[in-house]
């Protein structure tokens, strides 16, 4: 995949995120509750980010990131507004003032920031830390809903993109090749070939791959399911291939992310 084909999926994937009553619904609601915005941003190439992270300012305003992940790969990034943990007291601002006269600024930018430094939100530290929580779990809500996401037919996208999407979620546990595929919605493989990629991003045997891998997270929630048994469920002709595919896109084995999904959430397997 090229850097502008990645960028063009991952602002697509942003969009969509963004766009979603989920994400609408809970960002409101953060606001509501912190008087913070609350962002969606792409990762950005090579990006790692075990955790969350928050930083101070020297006048100890608070921004914090949190990762979005799809297993162990980040795909995006919460991101909070700037808030006080201290009161807009002159003695708060006055690293910040000392570092703008030090950097040359005059005194109308010094008034500016101080103005825009008394008007941010002011949160006692443990009230914000127990939001950051909060913020956290929902993070991991909305990755788990990310794979879905990124296969939901769109309006803005070609005819025989749509069609095949809807081919292959029809025949996912049958063999499925681009000839048969392309056949169907009526364009020749290489037509097809580049219309797919462009629309979706990826290529025709990968888009299926993760959409198996994506049905087989689903069908791995529930406790009695055997790995080898759900691998041929969802289209897989060995278990070999269902293995490595799995781990290329998810980032772990089918095994380690059950077994991390009952560590993290221990009633979400026992009620699937």
């Amino acid at each position: 995949m090229t850097p502008s084909t990645l960028n063009n999926s991952r602002r697509r994937l942003i969009d969509t995120l963004s766009n979603t009553k989920l994400f609408r619904s809970y960002s409101s609601a953060f606001e509501q509750m912190t008087s913070l915005h609350l962002t969606l941003e792409a990762a950005t190439d090579g990006e790692e980010m075990p955790q969350a992270l928050t930083t101070y300012s020297i006048a100890g305003v608070a921004e914090t990131r949190v990762p979005v992940k799809l297993g162990k790969s980040l795909v995006a990034v919460l991101h909070t507004g700037g808030v006080r943990t201290a009161p807009a007291t002159a003695e708060n601002f006055t690293p910040v003032a000392s570092a703008l006269i030090e950097s040359g600024r005059g005194a109308a930018e010094i008034r500016a920031e101080r103005d825009a430094f008394s008007k941010l939100p002011r949160m006692e530290l443990a009230r914000y830390e127990a939001a950051i929580e909060l913020l956290k779990s929902f993070a991991c809500h909305l990755g788990e809903s990310t794979h879905r996401l990124l296969f939901a037919t769109t309006e803005h996208e070609p005819e025989p993109v749509r069609l095949a999407k809807a081919y292959i979620m029809q025949h996912l546990t049958e063999p499925l090749s681009l000839e048969t595929v392309s056949s169907n919605v009526n364009v020749s493989p290489f037509h097809f070939c580049k219309v797919f990629k462009r629309g979706t991003g990826m290529t025709f045997t990968d888009y299926v791959n993760h959409v198996r891998v994506e049905k087989a997270r689903r069908m791995l929630l529930r406790p009695g399911a055997r790995i080898t048994d759900v691998a041929y469920d969802v289209g897989f002709q060995s278990l070999s291939h269902f293995n490595r595919s799995f781990r290329r896109i998810v980032s772990e084995s089918p095994t380690e992310y059950r077994a991390r999904l009952k560590s993290a959430r221990p009633g979400l397997l026992a009620a699937a």
